[in-house]
């Protein structure tokens, strides 16, 4: 027997088991899911290049044919179709209560939680955004909103904020509706922060009813610390995503612009809140 090689019976054993193991994790409902999710982020991800690619060709052959003066709103009816397209690709499924039946201005006031409540508001509303000033750098999505109606502004930036608060007055006044989101950034989950005043300043004075609106997700999207792609990633890895959107009735004008804030983010908490009852009954 000298010479002859040992066995070891317990080093065979280990291997053996290590190698079920990841047969087993390979096979596993959870792997299954992950690869599944890959899968999706890329066809998502494809699909939503290949169709904002069209319509950014489509905008910009009409655009061409377009008076200056009508430039502004065809951006923005491309920039609702685009956002509209985001939502159908990325898996959305809007369940919305109440309408906008108001005819002229309005002040449209929404709490924010994620990148998609820009294409949910727009694709409802089709008004002007009052957007943070990086989103003109959001891939394809903010090279259609430079040429949409899209007012950008920078918070940190004063002149910046006064240039938008113009902006939002001039186009009110033209009968516009205008979509803001007062938090002046995102909130984490159903929580509502407190809205800044600036936006209803804007339209004080002005007949401009304010319509608030309360969004809710099923499951939760947060958008914090995070670029748009790694955001939307994300999104893309669901099967899909449910978002309630619940409108309230118009609040009237008022002098006091820190005062409509109050009421106006009471109000959009309330019809959050009911969001959120009507996503814990939907059927997942």
């Amino acid at each position: 027997m000298d010479g002859a090689a040992t066995r070891n019976p317990g080093a065979s054993d280990a291997t053996t088991n290590r190698d079920c193991h990841q047969t087993e994790d390979l096979a596993s409902p959870k792997s299954g899911a992950a690869k599944m999710s890959k899968v999706r982020v890329v066809l998502r991800a494809g699909a939503f290049v290949g169709f904002s690619a069209g319509i950014l060709t489509a905008y910009e052959a009409r655009r061409a044919l377009t008076p200056a003066e009508g430039q502004e709103r065809l951006g923005s009816r491309y920039l609702a179709r685009l956002t509209d397209g985001l939502l159908r690709i990325f898996g959305a499924e809007l369940l919305v209560q109440g309408q906008h039946t108001h005819e002229g201005g309005a002040l449209i006031v929404a709490n924010h939680q994620s990148a998609l409540d820009i294409g949910v508001m727009l694709s409802l509303f089709q008004g002007v955004l009052l957007s943070r000033h990086d989103v003109a750098d959001w891939p394809l999505l903010g090279r259609l909103a430079k040429h949409g109606d899209t007012i950008f502004v920078d918070r940190e930036d004063r002149r910046s904020g006064a240039a938008a608060l113009r902006e939002i007055r001039r186009r009110a006044k033209q009968g516009r509706t205008v979509v803001a989101f007062p938090e002046g950034g995102t909130s984490p989950g159903d929580s509502v922060l407190e809205f800044h005043p600036g936006t209803f300043a804007a339209v004080r004075s002005l007949d401009v009813p304010i319509i608030p609106v309360g969004i809710a997700y099923s499951p939760a999207i947060p958008f914090e610390k995070e670029s748009f792609p790694k955001h939307m990633a994300k999104i893309a890895a669901r099967p899909r995503t449910r978002i309630a959107v619940h409108l309230g009735e118009p609040l009237p004008p008022s002098p006091d612009a820190r005062s409509a804030a109050e009421a106006a983010r009471s109000r959009v908490e309330g019809l959050v809140a009911n969001g959120r009852r009507v996503l814990d009954h939907v059927p997942r």
